[in-house]
């Protein structure tokens, strides 16, 4: 029936819309930063963070033929507009400037996609970030304990909690025994079976950083291994201080 949908949409023209995933790094400043959004014709979409403080800032967008870029950024909290990045895209990489919605001075924005393979990547890193929200009473805990070994996994446990006003817990835990490592274009990837299905965990590199992120596109990688009302989010290891940072 799906196939039968869309060969009657190409046949009258109407085309099919399918996400183009884009990840990026780089740095607005001297700030480095980390970018996934989807592109959709012209139109642009996701979220962004800044490395070393994991605040997840949301993007709405253009992105036209000729490359040029105009993009919004938004409060993911409040939803209330931060500021702008504007630019073009040339040979893949992204330049323009970023402009503060207060006022600030522009800041030079320079990005490029990821192709960071990792194969070389060595070390063990245990670490553990703590945040807390005050407006809604949250304690969030995300612990780490990582070992590489060119470009492969060999160790692993990765855990998630948050606590609401007193409230028990609701916690995710990936183990190494969960996992197989799995070829990837860029990073590294690894397969947990799961109730009713799978879950990928990706590390990306991003410089000094690693940005540990449960679930692609359509999965949802609570099932199986989060209690009833814990998610996910991703994590940001930086490779020379050992420290991590969720992201919120």
């Amino acid at each position: 029936m799906r196939l039968l949908i869309i060969s009657v949409c190409l046949a009258l023209g109407w085309g099919v819309a399918v996400a183009e995933p884009i990840t990026l790094s780089g740095a607005i400043g001297s700030r480095p930063v980390f970018f996934e959004m989807n592109r959709n014709g012209d139109t642009v979409s996701g979220w962004y963070f800044y490395l070393r403080a994991g605040k997840q800032i949301r993007l709405d967008g253009k992105l036209d033929h000729r490359g040029f870029f105009d993009i919004q950024e938004y409060d993911a909290a409040s939803n209330s507009r931060t500021g702008s990045l504007a630019g073009r895209v040339k040979d893949g990489h992204w330049a323009g400037q970023w402009k503060s919605a207060n006022g600030q001075a522009p800041r030079p924005l320079s990005l490029d996609p990821l192709k960071d393979n990792l194969k070389t990547a060595d070390g063990h890193y245990h670490c553990t970030a703590r945040r807390r929200d005050e407006g809604f009473g949250t304690a969030m805990s995300h612990s780490l304990d990582l070992t590489l070994a060119k470009g492969r996994v060999t160790g692993l446990s990765l855990s998630r909690s948050v606590r609401s006003n007193g409230e028990a817990p609701q916690r995710c835990a990936l183990a190494g025994r969960d996992l197989k490592q799995i070829s990837a274009h860029v990073g590294l990837a690894l397969r947990a079976r799961r109730e009713g299905g799978h879950c990928t965990l990706t590390i990306l590199g991003a410089g000094d950083y690693l940005v540990l992120h449960p679930g692609e596109a359509g999965e949802d990688c609570r099932a199986g291994l989060c209690t009833k009302d814990a998610f996910w989010t991703p994590l940001v290891l930086n490779r020379k201080t050992g420290r991590c940072v969720s992201v919120e």
